[in-house]
């Protein structure tokens, strides 16, 4: 994969994100067919809501940038045991993109392999966004079984890991894999009986971004997180929960990673805090 290039969802409160986007956040936000579309760069869209319930994450998007590299992964995926099939013009279309295949995992999450990701006919005028080839920001999926998710996104998506946190007895392990230079397009939670997405984050280019949509968000969303600094990439960020079933984190200044990065576990159940080891990434889940 190059970049995670957009998320759909489905939720019977689809269209408060026609005021949620654009007011607390300073996103771009329209509505197609009953469908509500975000944008958050100059692509058409990056987010979509269908209507319709219960709360549940419906396909992720993944940018291939060039047909060879499609035809690369689509190869990988089938090697693999799954069946990819070839997306109609009009689903294409639907998504603004060229072209598209598209196939489920091991959780029955699809995913979209797609190239040639549209932009809109108007220019975008919203916040400023960190994406590019960096993609839309990260998702994190909470998934019933952690080890299956990691040997899916490493051994079939081709990422690589980042870090992993131990957030102890409670909240179990926390995997981030990456797909370039973002520290993770995904972020991996266990627990939980079927797959879900836990959050949505998304990086501006400008922390008053992120203190002016905090001074609103406090006051009108469900606060999970106050702004702070995150341990994995280093983000000034907050979390909020939306009517959506999804939370959105919203952050500023993430560190990089290269080919250089040695992964990290980061351990919070230690007395005294975190401990840092190298090591410890290799060994803890093979």
């Amino acid at each position: 994969m190059r970049t995670l290039g957009y998320v759909g969802a489905q939720s019977p409160n689809a269209a408060d994100w026609l005021d949620v986007g654009p007011r607390i956040f300073g996103f771009e936000a329209y509505e197609t067919a009953g469908t509500v579309r975000v944008r958050w760069c100059d692509r058409s869209h990056r987010l979509a809501i269908h209507p319709g319930g219960p709360d549940r994450l419906l396909y992720l998007g993944w940018d291939l940038g060039d047909d060879a590299s499609l035809a690369e992964a689509v190869a990988r995926v089938e090697s693999a045991g799954f069946t990819v099939e070839r997306g109609a013009a009009a689903l294409a279309a639907e998504r603004s993109v060229r072209e598209l295949v598209h196939f489920d995992d091991t959780f029955g999450l699809r995913h979209e392999l797609f190239v040639g990701q549209e932009g809109r006919p108007q220019p975008y005028r919203g916040s400023r966004a960190v994406t590019g080839d960096l993609g839309l920001g990260f998702v994190a999926l909470r998934v019933p079984d952690l080890q299956r998710g990691l040997d899916f996104y490493r051994d079939v998506m081709g990422m690589r890991v980042s870090d992993a946190i131990n957030l102890g007895p409670r909240h179990g392990e926390m995997w981030f894999l990456r797909c370039n230079r973002r520290h993770h397009s995904v972020a991996l939670l266990e627990g939980g009986e079927t797959l879900r997405l836990e959050h949505l984050m998304i990086e501006t280019a400008l922390i008053e971004e992120v203190e002016n949509a905090w001074d609103l968000a406090e006051r009108e969303m469900e606060a999970f997180v106050s702004p702070g600094r995150r341990l994995s990439d280093n983000m000034f960020l907050f979390r909020v929960a939306t009517s959506t079933g999804f939370d959105v984190c919203y952050g500023w200044g993430a560190t990089p990673v290269d080919d250089a990065w040695i992964p990290r576990y980061l351990d919070s159940s230690r007395t005294g805090g975190l401990v840092y080891s190298a090591a410890a990434v290799v060994t803890a889940r093979p």
